[in-house]
C-alpha cells in the first residue's frame, strides 16, 4: 500500500508539472524510454539500487542515460531525485501510475481482450466500439493469444474482467458437477 502511495505522489507530481510545462506528452515518452532502458538492462538498475556504489556514480550513470536519449531536465532530475531518495525501484511503478493518471485526464481507458485464437481486424473493432459505448470513453485496445482459454474470450477492463471463455465454462460445470 505504501509503496502505492509513494509511486501515486510522485506521478502526481510529473503529471502536474507536465500540465504545467505543456510537456505531458515529451513527459510520458521520455517515462517509456527509460523504463524500456531499465527493463532491457537490469543491471543498470541494479547498479543504481545498490547504495555501496557512491552516489556521485550513481547520479552519474543517471546523467549519462538521459545524455544519450535526450532527455529533458524535468526527467533528468527526476530521476536524480530518485537516487538520491532511495525511491529508483519504484520507478516503474511510477511510471504506470502517471500513464493511469495521464489516461483518466485524457478520458480513455485500456482494455485488453484474450482470445483462444487471433482475432481479426473487424472483430477487434467491433469489441473495441462496444466497450466504447458502454465506458463512454476512448478505449484503447491490446490483444493477446492464450490457446489455453480453448474458446470464448476474457476481456479486461480496469479492474473489471468479463471471462466468457471455454475453459470458464467448463470449470463451472467441473464444480457444478461435483457439488
Amino acid at each position: 500500500m505504501r509503496k502505492t502511495t509513494i509511486a501515486r505522489r510522485y506521478a502526481k507530481a510529473l503529471i502536474e508539472t507536465g500540465q504545467e510545462t505543456g510537456t505531458s506528452k515529451e513527459i510520458a515518452r521520455e517515462l517509456r524510454d527509460i523504463s524500456a532502458i531499465f527493463l532491457s538492462n537490469p543491471e543498470a538498475m541494479g547498479f543504481l539500487l545498490n547504495p555501496m556504489y557512491k552516489l556521485e556514480h550513481r547520479k552519474g550513470l543517471v546523467e549519462k542515460i538521459c545524455d544519450s536519449l535526450k532527455i529533458s531536465d524535468i526527467i533528468k532530475r527526476f530521476l536524480i531525485l530518485l537516487v538520491q531518495g532511495r525511491k529508483v525501484g519504484g520507478f516503474q511503478d511510477i511510471c504506470n501510475e502517471y500513464y493511469r493518471m495521464e489516461d483518466e485526464i485524457a478520458g480513455r481507458i485500456r482494455a485488453n481482450v484474450e482470445s483462444s485464437i487471433d482475432l481479426t481486424d473487424n472483430l477487434k473493432t467491433n469489441i473495441k466500439d462496444k466497450l466504447q459505448k458502454l465506458t463512454s470513453k476512448e478505449v484503447i485496445l491490446t490483444t493477446d493469444k492464450n490457446p489455453e482459454l480453448i474458446g470464448g474470450l476474457v476481456i479486461r477492463v480496469g479492474n473489471m474482467i468479463f471471462d466468457g471463455s471455454v475453459k470458464t465454462q467448463l470449470e463451472r460445470v467441473k464444480a457444478r458437477l461435483k457439488a
